[in-house]
């Protein structure tokens, strides 16, 4: 399940955390495949159970950008909803409309444009949901994709 999960930790734990789990985070409105803001935990994971054969270098960059700049949103996200409410951000599932209907005005509307611009972080970077999807099962998985995106993390920072 792809969730998003937005919390208030320490923001090295937050770095470190991009670096080797929440790298390459969420996207997508589209497709069944959208962000969620949690704010238990750093992580991320997709509710769209693709798997990814083969990527090529290309595909590596734009996973690793997207993941950057999702996680970057995620941070500024997270911190205005903060600020409006003083307190957690409430869960927000972007492709489950209630959790967004249920929120005050002013934060659906923070919500609703963070579920967009994930979208648009995706297609910006040259991937469709599904791929972003695909490759980030592979990534999951460790193995020489995993350290291929690592490596390409360092080098974007």
């Amino acid at each position: 399940m792809f969730k998003v999960n937005i919390s208030a930790g320490n923001l090295s734990k937050i770095w470190i955390r991009l670096i080797n789990v929440s790298s390459l985070a969420s996207l997508g409105i589209l497709f069944g495949i959208v962000p969620q803001i949690l704010p238990q935990s750093h992580r991320f994971s997709f509710e769209y159970n693709a798997y990814a054969g083969n990527y090529t270098q290309q595909e590596i960059s734009n996973y690793a950008r997207a993941g950057l700049q999702i996680e970057r949103l995620r941070r500024r996200t997270y911190q205005e909803i903060k600020k409006q409410t003083n307190q957690r951000p409430p869960n927000i599932v972007c492709n489950r409309p209630e959790t967004i209907q249920q929120l005050s005005p002013n934060i659906r509307n923070i919500a609703n444009n963070y579920c967009q611009e994930t979208t648009n972080i995706i297609r910006n970077n040259n991937l469709t949901i599904r791929r972003f999807n695909e490759l980030k099962r592979s990534y999951d998985g460790g193995g020489e994709f995993h350290r291929q995106v690592q490596q390409m993390l360092l080098r974007l920072q």
